[in-house]
């Protein structure tokens, strides 16, 4: 009886390392969970492959199986999103949904991270053809109507009242006239202010286009909240050499506080999107030198382990 327990004793300790190799070698040959992505927004036209030769047409609020070939055509732009994660795709092609994902998911929620410090600029409102068709109405609108100045009126002052108090609409107008009507600094923060209060009204196209053309001067009071907005936007987009440019007059002036932390944080991310491991690693030095105890230095530290 003493010999049999012995040779099951034996038997179990040369199969357990086996048994557990194959069990390791199953888990990293294999995904650990799906992920699909949700369609946010789009324009154009927007399908995944099924099969080898099967494009089927994907719209507003459907979801992308995971590991599909995705394609954009018709001069496209979408919003995809999984969980904290979003993308977005500005150009027509062809493109790989895991690839767009990528592999470090502890990169991919950087939203979270520096969004409870700037969540009225990132602030994400799933388009809906009401919001969308809102926003272009108001521009074909613009087109026709003749808009008088009212010299008592604040435009950036009234607009912000109304921001904050989640009068989005009625912000988006205010800032359109101060685009029109102001001049100089206060002028180009309207600009700002109108292409934020379109991304949060559901038209990130028009948004973009409207936030590209803002040109900001170092002195501008709000040149740390563009930064911050259109870096995030840009490396969405896979776009980190522009996210970098954006990034690096920011830096420039040396910011500190929440907003010098998150500036570095981003400038890790558009590093790393462009093959520089060195200097993403640099500029998360510089986000845990800026404040190790803050959620942004914390986080810095631990993409640094």
């Amino acid at each position: 009886m003493n010999d049999f327990l012995r040779y099951i004793y034996d038997m179990n300790r040369r199969i357990f390392p086996i048994v557990a190799g194959i069990v390791f070698l199953l888990c990293i040959a294999s995904p650990l969970s799906a992920v699909d992505l949700n369609v946010d927004y789009l324009d154009g036209k927007l399908e995944y492959r099924e099969g080898r030769n099967t494009w089927l047409n994907l719209g507003i609020g459907d979801t992308i199986p995971d590991g599909r070939t995705i394609r954009l055509s018709g001069r496209g732009f979408a919003e995809l999103s999984a969980g904290a994660r979003r993308v977005t795709l500005t150009r027509d092609g062809i493109y790989e949904s895991s690839d767009l994902l990528g592999n470090e998911p502890e990169k991919a929620t950087f939203r979270q991270v520096i969004g409870s410090k700037f969540s009225s600029l990132l602030k994400h409102s799933v388009n809906t053809p009401n919001t969308a068709a809102a926003v272009r109405g108001a521009e074909a609108e613009s087109d026709d109507f003749i808009s008088w100045e009212d010299e008592s009126t604040d435009y950036l002052m009234d607009g912000m009242v109304l921001f904050d108090e989640g009068d989005y609409t009625g912000a988006q107008k205010m800032f359109y006239e101060g685009h029109l009507w102001e001049t100089g600094a206060k002028q180009r923060e309207c600009t700002f202010r109108l292409g934020v209060s379109e991304q949060i009204l559901g038209a990130p196209r028009s948004a973009r286009k409207t936030l590209a053309s803002v040109y900001p001067e170092p002195d501008d009071p709000f040149l740390d909240e563009y930064s911050i907005i259109m870096a995030t936007l840009y490396i969405e987009s896979m776009e980190y050499g522009e996210a970098d440019a954006v990034l690096a007059a920011f830096l420039n002036t040396e910011p500190r506080g929440d907003a010098g932390q998150a500036a570095w944080l981003l400038s890790a991310y558009s590093l790393e999107g462009q093959g520089n491991t060195s200097g993403s690693r640099k500029s998360l030095r510089k986000a845990v030198d800026l404040g190790p105890g803050t959620e942004i230095g914390r986080a810095a530290a631990e993409m640094l382990e």
